[in-house]
């Protein structure tokens, strides 16, 4: 009998072992939640799954389903979707979802001055052209475009010198666009997106005067520009982008603004608040309401998110989420907050515990009301980041 309790007790010793190694939520809160996918009858507002407060359950049950209908729109507005080569998804979903958008950009291309008065275009190995072929089949009805985008890389302090204050800048500029008009030609692309205000430094205010000539020439040329515009962030160099979008708009086809990246892991909390989001269109739109002004302005959405941790944290996107969001129990509640119109979740393990900020269809969709309502576009980075039924909305 004694030898029998020893044995009893061992096994109950070992399953309390083994119970303390496994984390606290893992996989049990899962139980009996079967991941849907594919096209559905209806879409997410019909199915009444934009929600302030979504169940973790549903988010797993019903992220990749979405509306069989891909043609039909939700939001009136100009639509950018950016495409990386680091998350493949997003060629799929720019050819499924082509009719909902006005604008690809996948970020295949920069662009560097190797001497003076010569520029090279790099990345040109990833362009797919039976890709871009499908994408603009698919989405011939909004006459889609694809415009890559393009940025500066590896300029010196004496390149940009060069560009912006030489006696010869404009020639060196001149150089520029005809690379960039010649590679739209070659390559058949529908114009570009150019990102370089981030890059460039003091050289900011010597820029307008380029940027007004490259896009007339690419008008000229049947070619389209979007400028990637930097948001408001109480800098005091912000004032001059305010002041610049005046002189700008009108010779670019949109500026795509990167509402984004409010929080960081030395400041963790929400990835782009509602609050600011507006505050941005305001400040560009400074009490102007000229509709021709109002629609050159892309407003950015993350269709990434944040996981923080005492350690940090970083980036995250869809599939990782979705996997995370299995280690949290079924019946858990995604916190959301009124101020910013985000939410989020915290998931503890005994690994450590996480606070995710990750868009919702409800986040989104608060998002889009308001460019709506200022008679804005969207410019969303990026379309491999998100889940399938977020593209119901648009």
């Amino acid at each position: 009998m004694q030898c029998f309790k020893t044995s009893i007790q061992v096994i109950l010793l070992l399953n309390v072992c083994f119970a303390t190694l496994s984390p606290p939520s893992d996989k049990k809160g899962q139980k009996g939640v079967k991941p849907q996918e594919g096209p559905r009858k209806s879409n997410v507002l019909d199915r009444k799954l934009v929600t302030e407060a979504p169940l973790v359950k549903d988010i797993i049950k019903y992220h990749a389903t979405y509306h069989q209908d891909v043609y039909s729109q939700n939001f009136g507005n100009s639509v950018l979707g950016y495409v990386t080569p680091w998350n493949n998804k997003g060629y799929d979903i720019a050819k499924i979802w082509a009719p909902k958008f006005n604008y690809i950009s996948p970020v295949w291309l920069q662009i560097k001055r190797q001497s003076p008065n010569i520029y090279i275009i790099t990345g040109l190995h990833d362009v797919d052209h039976a890709w871009m072929k499908s994408v603009r089949q698919k989405g011939a009805r909004n006459n889609i475009k694809i415009l890559p985008r393009i940025i500066f890389e590896n300029w010196q302090g004496s390149d940009l010198k060069a560009f912006f204050m030489e006696p010869t800048s404009l020639t060196e500029q001149k150089a520029f666009i005809e690379e960039i008009k010649k590679a739209c030609k070659q390559w058949k692309f529908d114009g570009v997106v150019l990102e370089m205000l981030s890059q460039i430094g003091k050289y900011a205010d010597k820029s307008v005067k380029f940027i007004q000539q490259f896009g007339l020439e690419m008008t000229e040329n049947g070619l389209s520009l979007i400028l990637v515009y930097p948001p408001y962030r109480g800098f005091p160099t912000d004032e001059f982008y305010i002041q610049a979008f005046n002189d700008i708009y009108p010779y670019v086809e949109a500026v795509s603004v990167m509402t984004y990246d409010f929080s960081n892991p030395q400041k963790p909390g929400p990835n782009a608040p509602l609050y600011w989001m507006k505050l941005c269109l305001e400040k560009l739109i400074d009490g102007d309401e000229n509709p021709s002004k109002k629609s050159k302005i892309l407003l950015g959405l993350n269709f990434y998110g944040n996981s923080y941790t005492v350690n940090g944290g970083g980036p995250i996107v869809g599939t990782e989420y979705i996997e995370t969001l299995k280690n949290a129990k079924n019946n858990q509640v995604l916190t959301y907050n009124n101020n910013t119109a985000e939410n989020y979740i915290e998931i503890r393990s005994l690994q450590g515990s996480k606070k995710i900020f990750y868009p919702t269809l409800y986040s989104i969709q608060k998002r889009l009301e308001l460019a709506e309502e200022y008679g804005v576009g969207v410019a969303i980075w990026e379309i491999g980041q998100g889940l399938d039924y977020f593209y119901d909305l648009f």
